[in-house]
């Protein structure tokens, strides 16, 4: 899973069923001239609140449109990804997301 020393897990449905395993995203084909927005669902699977978190996509094509800053213990926030092919890829896309933050643990 991609990250950066902090545990979030990354679905693609809301109900948390299917889990991204792989560290790049394959976006598939979009047409140029085209956009196309990825909704996904990250989950805090720690016992730490994750704060001032960074998700940075490594292809300037994609954008991140929405993503958490925070996150509690278990808390699960939504992250979308945005691209606009300025070439129809025939192999499709795929980009690596990395996540960064820091971590905050309470005494207890």
């Amino acid at each position: 899973m991609p990250k950066e020393d902090i545990i979030i897990r990354i679905y693609i449905d809301k109900e948390l069923t299917k889990e991204i395993q792989e560290e790049t995203f394959d976006f598939g084909i979009v047409p140029a001239g085209e956009v196309k927005e990825f909704n996904f669902w990250v989950l805090n699977d720690s016992r730490a609140n994750l704060r001032i978190l960074n998700f940075i996509i490594d292809h300037p094509e994609v954008e991140v449109v929405k993503a958490p800053t925070e996150l509690k213990p278990k808390e699960i926030g939504k992250l979308i990804l945005e691209w606009s092919p300025s070439v129809t890829l025939k192999q499709g896309l795929r980009a690596t997301l990395k996540i960064s933050g820091i971590e905050l643990w309470s005494p207890n």
